[in-house]
């Protein structure tokens, strides 16, 4: 069922959101419903209970989901939900709810959104912070992890949970400040309003982005790394450079790679490189505006790619309906209408959405095949959307420079003798089809090398040794991400 949060306004497919597309020429591309999604349109609306949910989902009010609340839904509570995770082992999404401390770590079909059950809290480990459970990520080896909200570190433990699989019972990944033993990793900081994950095992880090307080240096994030993939350690990243302002990482924060952090909170976000416990500010980019925070990233089709969400306390502009951004970031220079490559919302045309007054949510890239990707994004109150996002195949990325079907050390050569080439074409090192010849081809380079590109009728042939010192080399210029999300 629906709502009536949703005001009686149906339809399915993209006729749904007729109108409300918007596409750039930065890359061509169509955000859609996730047709398989919310009972069809995309779309997990507050109260919706699906067929197939796991009984006793709805206890409140029979035939109603108790989960993603909304004020404009009595029987459901507003600002409860604010993290999600996409697990890309079982392709689930992890919720995160605090409408019921026992079994409020929901796990929905990523396919359909139907809820499955919940994850395993174990007795008395998941305990301590403002809220116990606030934010979620999942790592590419399944593992996920669940973080605390600790308002003043000094008085308040920070913790991550971890739990293996969706089956497992949690441990405590890092408990630090407060009542811990440990110290926390910046005094008196606000800590736990965003969690992202990167990497798998011993080399994996999550990051944390901390509130503006009375803190010194809450300008930028903790980062927690571990020697065993299950104990982890964490360090404040300290960037001495104003911007970062206070806060600016504490409601928008994700993964470049592993030595890079996106963060925004206000009306530009920012972007810091970490060399141990230091961090430095690279580069700062404008979006369509301050309201737009959580976010991922990922490379698509060898495209740098960044989703944001709207997540505004604003109920009365037309415009304000839980809107979905993606922006390529190949070139954080480029104006604002080069960068953006498309918008889209799922909720019904006309609809407004619900105020979401702590600006909080999260978005998570889901399954990514060539130039397809899957979508979810959650803005408080408002639901979970579920986006397919396709670039369009006609600008398909392409490192096979010379022409012999193959991605390999020639090709990189050839990158390398025409690097900060202008105006050119591919055969001269634009893989992107930008007109540069940029570290955004490189990044390219990378994601193919070893295989004939898309579209090419030659298969691929043996990379020399040499090609694959040269991909290592490589490695360490502006590396790149890959995810199963």
């Amino acid at each position: 069922m629906r709502s009536r949060f949703n005001l009686g306004v149906y339809a399915l497919g993209t006729a749904l959101v007729a109108g409300a597309w918007l596409v750039n020429s930065a890359a061509a591309a169509t955000l859609a419903p996730l047709a398989t999604f919310g009972g069809g349109d995309g779309w997990r609306a507050p109260g919706e209970l699906l067929a197939g949910d796991t009984p006793g989902v709805d206890t409140l009010v029979s035939g109603q989901y108790d989960y993603l609340g909304s004020a404009a839904f009595p029987n459901t509570t507003a600002n409860l939900e604010r993290g999600l995770a996409y697990n890309p082992v079982t392709g689930n999404l992890i919720l995160v709810s605090r409408s019921n401390a026992g079994n409020g770590l929901r796990i929905l079909d990523g396919q359909t959104g139907v809820d499955e059950g919940f994850l395993n809290q174990g007795t008395g480990i998941v305990t301590g912070g403002l809220f116990t459970t606030n934010m979620a990520a999942a790592a590419d080896d399944g593992a996920i992890y669940v973080s605390n909200l600790a308002t003043d570190t000094d008085t308040s433990t920070f913790k991550i949970y971890r739990w293996a699989n969706e089956s497992a019972e949690p441990t405590v990944a890092y408990e630090g400040g407060g009542a811990s033993s440990n110290p926390p990793t910046l005094a008196d900081a606000r800590l736990g309003d965003t969690l992202d994950v990167i990497g798998t095992g011993a080399s994996t880090r999550l990051a944390a982005g901390y509130g503006a307080t009375a803190a010194t240096g809450d300008n930028s994030f903790a980062l927690f790394t571990t020697a065993n993939g299950t104990d982890f350690t964490g360090t404040h990243i300290s960037v001495a450079t104003n911007p970062p302002a206070d806060g600016d990482f504490r409601l928008g924060l994700t993964f470049r790679d592993s030595d890079t952090v996106i963060g925004k909170q206000g009306t530009l976000a920012h972007v810091v490189d970490v060399t141990g416990s230091t961090g430095t500010l690279v580069g700062s980019f404008d979006t369509d505006g301050a309201s737009l925070r959580p976010m991922d990233f990922a490379m698509v089709d060898g495209r740098p790619l960044l989703a944001i969400v709207e997540a505004s306390p604003d109920n009365t502009s037309p415009e304000a309906r839980a809107r979905l951004f993606v922006y390529d970031l190949t070139d954080l220079s480029a104006p604002l209408a080069e960068r953006k490559i498309i918008e889209g919302s799922i909720l019904p045309e006309g609809q407004i959405q619900e105020a979401n007054v702590n600006g909080t949510g999260q978005v998570r890239f889901g399954a990514i095949a060539g130039n397809v990707a899957t979508i979810y994004a959650m803005s408080t109150n408002n639901g979970i959307q579920a986006f397919q996002l396709t670039l369009d195949a006609g600008t398909a990325d392409n490192a096979d420079f010379n022409g012999d079907g193959a991605v390999d050390g020639n090709d990189f050569l050839i990158w390398q003798s025409k690097f900060g080439a202008t105006g050119t074409t591919q055969p001269n090192g634009d893989a992107n089809g930008d007109g540069d010849v940029t570290a955004a081809d490189l990044d390219v380079w990378k994601t193919q090398f070893g295989a004939a590109p898309s579209g090419s009728a030659i298969a691929a042939v043996p990379e020399p040794a040499a090609g694959l010192l040269l991909a290592s080399a490589a490695a360490g210029l502006w590396g790149r991400r890959r995810r199963g999300r």
